[in-house]
């Protein structure tokens, strides 16, 4: 599996935890939107931690630089 892969199939692992564990609690509409917020500047997050660790700008910038010597 892709690392995107398993990147999305643990987000909605853990969305769905999140989200069964708050509908054991009554909440409001305000409260859910808050923890909807909350959840996805989670994700947001770490996101952006899985990118920088195993994506890097290394391999974007390695393609680019292919790219620009093929074209000259």
């Amino acid at each position: 599996m892709k690392t995107s892969q398993i990147f999305a199939i643990s987000a909605l692992i853990i969305s769905g935890m999140f989200f069964s564990v708050l509908s054991l609690f009554e909440l409001s509409f305000i409260e859910w939107f808050i923890s909807d917020v909350i959840l996805g500047v989670i994700l947001y997050f770490s996101y952006l931690v899985i990118a920088s660790v195993w994506g890097g700008s290394e391999l974007s910038y390695s393609r680019f630089l292919k790219k620009a010597t093929i074209q000259e």
